[in-house]
């Protein structure tokens, strides 16, 4: 119990709170008396010290310095009988109290201390006693949990059920493992926290060792007072389990919870890692049930991928890299494949982007989040007798095996020492009917002159231009233009789309997608007067 309760719901109601406001939630654990000198040896932390001022210093120098010593020690607060010793507390004492942060209370003399210690120190046996009820009953519940869990997402729901809390469970790097709460949401504002706390405090636990360890709130960044505690697996540190304060600040109750969830955790993890090896070691990677269709996203196979670094909820493109190795593979290309992989794990870890990858024969395959750049990537890791292909983003299962099916179009195109995006077969696919490629390649070529109104007589402009064969005089006439604006237009969607209208290939790629662009409008239109064409603000 702490002093406020103390002030409410005992004796000490009848005393008056004089000194330390800031601090009546100061816990008490115990109820001592001393009248001697050298009040300090005498004391310990959490104790409520009851006197009558006796012994107390005489000069202002030696009262602020022994509220100074008792605050230091971790005194709980000071009880003075009054009056007898001392009328009051000595105003040098009541400053350096209030500057402490150390409640000191007058109690009336007439008052016996024995009273006082009878009913706090029943208090606290009760309240301790109710606490070790409640503690083995979370106690119970994490144990019977860790048999039967099969996410810390079910783990962070019973012990927030427990325990009336926010609870969360998240990587190093910060991606969330498990809460109520797993959108897109949460998992940004735990990366931001993360980011917060370490820049206050560095490592996380802050110092050494594994045990709990409190982040006092950070209200300016909307973030409460959390306690952490660490996920020791094999060794090291795995995860952390965050308790976030609530209406109640939290106590040694939550620290109990917390330092328990942990080691419920950490005997999930080890078994989704042993469980992870076998996989591994039966050949069905995360990747590769990925590609082939065969992952099944249950809480545990998910939150297994996590622990891997794959984000179900972000986009995605699927690699692959073919070594020009023969096959079956010969011991020294098996080791110029594992040493190319090594680089591509080396690669990877500096942009920050696990490795999420198996190798098959001579092709590797691996994920490559899409705000990461191919082509930066392919630069640090491009050797002799490799070519890299690049799929489309996708996300979630569905998308990644998506994904993975555009790298079978591009494998006919892959040569050593070439970058082969998919974009470079979209047009083709296209051509064959694919609409998810015809969507792509109408976006990808005209899609900055759609995306405002602003440049609609520009689009009309390249649509024209298009039509006539891309003859300037031929526009011109029949846009009704002199054939210097011609040109200025001509420059500006250069500019905007990133092309070069010299470029043959370039001009034709322009038409079929106007050309498929007319026919989506008009298959989508109703009929009635053909659209006018935009004039030029």
């Amino acid at each position: 119990m702490d002093i406020a309760s103390i002030l409410q719901d005992t004796v000490l109601k009848e005393a008056t709170l004089v000194a330390g406001r800031a601090a009546v939630s100061n816990e008490v654990r115990w109820v001592h008396i001393v009248d001697l000198p050298d009040i300090v040896d005498w004391v310990d932390a959490g104790q409520l010290l009851l006197t009558t001022g006796y012994h107390w210093p005489a000069a202002p120098a030696r009262q602020s310095r022994l509220v100074e010593q008792l605050h230091a020690k971790g005194l709980a607060g000071v009880v003075l009988a009054v009056p007898n010793a001392l009328p009051h507390f000595p105003a040098a004492s009541r400053k350096a109290a209030d500057r402490v942060g150390l409640p000191l209370l007058e109690l009336p003399w007439e008052v016996p201390f024995s009273q006082i210690t009878e009913q706090i120190h029943v208090r606290i046996i009760r309240d301790q006693g109710a606490l070790i009820e409640r503690s083995e009953s979370i106690h119970r519940a994490l144990t019977n949990a860790a048999a039967s869990i099969e996410s810390l997402q079910k783990l962070a729901a019973i012990l927030a059920d427990l325990l009336g809390r926010d609870v969360c469970f998240i990587s190093h790097d910060g991606l969330l493992l498990g809460a109520a709460d797993m959108g897109a949401a949460r998992q940004a504002h735990e990366r931001r926290y993360l980011r917060e706390a370490r820049a206050r405090h560095g490592t996380l636990p802050p110092g050494a060792g594994n045990a709990p360890f409190w982040i006092e709130a950070m209200p300016e960044r909307g973030f409460a007072r959390r306690l952490g505690c660490p996920i020791v697996v094999h060794g090291g540190q795995a995860a952390l389990v965050w308790l976030d304060d609530g209406p109640h600040p939290l106590g040694e109750l939550d620290v109990r919870a917390a330092e328990h969830a942990a080691i419920v955790a950490a005997l999930h993890l080890s078994h989704a890692e042993a469980l992870r090896v076998q996989e591994e070691r039966l050949g069905y990677t995360l990747l590769e049930s990925l590609l082939d269709g065969s992952f099944k996203e249950s809480e545990a196979a998910l939150e297994r991928a996590r622990l891997r670094g794959w984000d179900p909820r972000a986009p995605y493109r699927v690699c692959l890299a073919l070594h020009d190795e023969t096959l079956p593979l010969s011991r020294p290309g098996f080791l110029r494949i594992e040493a190319w992989t090594e680089r591509l794990r080396q690669a990877l870890g500096a942009r920050g982007v696990p490795a999420v990858l198996f190798a098959s024969a001579n092709q590797v395959h691996f994920l490559l989040p899409q705000d990461q750049s191919p082509e930066a990537l392919w630069q640090a890791v491009r050797g002799k007798g490799v070519g890299m292909a690049v799929s489309r983003p996708g996300t979630g299962a569905r998308g990644v095996a998506a994904a993975g099916a555009d790298l079978q179009a591009l494998l006919p195109l892959l040569a050593p020492g070439r970058l082969v995006p998919f974009e470079e077969v979209t047009l083709p696919r296209a051509l064959m009917g694919d609409a998810d490629a015809r969507r792509m390649l109408i976006e990808r070529r005209l899609g900055p002159l759609r995306a405002g109104a602003k440049n609609g007589f520009l689009f009309d402009t390249l649509a024209a231009l298009a039509d006539e064969g891309f003859h300037l005089a031929a526009t011109a006439q029949r846009l009704g233009l002199h054939i210097s604006s011609l040109r200025y237009r001509v420059g500006r969607i250069a500019a905007l789309l990133g092309v070069d209208l010299e470029d043959p290939a370039q001009r034709f790629e322009l038409q079929v997608a106007l050309a498929m662009q007319r026919l989506e409008h008009d298959a989508a239109a109703p009929a009635g007067p053909r659209r006018v064409l935009a004039q030029e603000p």
